[in-house]
């Protein structure tokens, strides 16, 4: 397979883009095994208001994104504007990881998610 290299302002042909979201399938399928050996909470494809997350732990107020190469134009970095307002707007930690993430180190992701779990239920506000 050649590798290519495509400058963010390019649009990605048809093909690039479909592998890209075919990949995407697999690794979210991959961290979603992952949380359920680790006995983590999560909820697969959660609907909040308008807004679809990956996974969703309402009990933390924690979601996960899988970004795949989609994300990396402009186009689709800017329509996730309004929902990162919306979503701190309620509360809601949203940690967000890459397909190549996933698929190089998915040890530290879990860990990177244990700690976030563990930092939402020991938080204390003092008044």
């Amino acid at each position: 397979m050649i590798s290519q290299t495509i400058p963010v302002y390019q649009k990605a042909p048809e093909k690039i883009i479909r592998h890209s979201l075919d990949n995407s399938i697999d690794t979210i399928c991959l961290l979603h095994q992952k949380l359920i050996e680790k006995g983590f909470p999560f909820l697969r494809n959660q609907i909040i208001k308008n807004y679809r997350f990956d996974f969703y732990c309402s009990k933390s107020k924690l979601a996960i994104e899988i970004d795949s190469y989609a994300h990396e134009f402009s186009d689709v970095y800017n329509l996730d504007a309004p929902k990162k307002l919306f979503i701190n707007y309620l509360g809601i930690t949203v940690l967000r990881f890459t397909d190549y993430q996933i698929l190089t180190d998915i040890e530290e992701i879990i860990r990177a998610i244990q700690n976030q779990i563990d930092l939402s239920t020991n938080s204390s506000y003092v008044v």
